[in-house]
């Protein structure tokens, strides 16, 4: 309970201070019932969104998840977040976690494994980043614990595309 203060909190601060992560705060933490968030899709290609709350349905200890979950293993999905990278380069990377809020996994113990989605790029291509600007990830998703030099995550993609996270309408 105490980390979901934080969360908000932090979320709360965006919202103050006019940050342009405040939007996708708003949308991280509502609360919409797991079946709506996992139903909806984009407008370009009808591919299906995945939210934090969707993903925090895998328990990390036994691998036990919701079946609107477990149907998307392996396939193409689009999840909100932002980018901490796994690569020494300020502008540009390959591979990176995608995290339900700003800064996750740096300097603040991070986030439960199902709430983290380990990201490589397909061929290894580089995309531009900013640690408070959120994206859209869209990308082949694996359920599957992986480890990185931060922590553990529970969900890997192979990234297709990242985008400016706007909210859908």
């Amino acid at each position: 309970m105490r980390s979901k203060w934080k969360m908000t909190l932090l979320c709360a601060g965006l919202v103050s201070l006019g940050s342009p992560a405040a939007d996708i705060c708003r949308v991280v933490f509502l609360r919409a019932p797991v079946a709506e968030l996992s139903e909806a899709a984009t407008p370009a290609g009808n591919v299906p969104v995945l939210m934090w709350e969707n993903l925090r349905g895998l328990d990390p200890q036994s691998g036990k998840m919701p079946a609107d979950l477990k149907k998307h293993d392996g396939g193409i999905v689009r999840v909100p977040g932002f980018v901490i990278p796994l690569e020494d380069n300020d502008r540009e990377v390959s591979e990176f976690l995608l995290v339900p809020y700003p800064l996750a996994c740096i300097h603040v113990p991070a986030p439960p494994p199902n709430q983290i989605v380990h990201v490589k790029m397909d061929k290894g291509r580089k995309v531009a980043f900013d640690f408070y600007e959120p994206v859209w990830a869209q990308g082949r998703l694996k359920i599957q614990r992986t480890q990185n030099m931060y922590t553990d995550s529970s969900f890997f993609m192979t990234g297709m595309s990242i985008e400016p996270y706007r909210a859908q309408r």
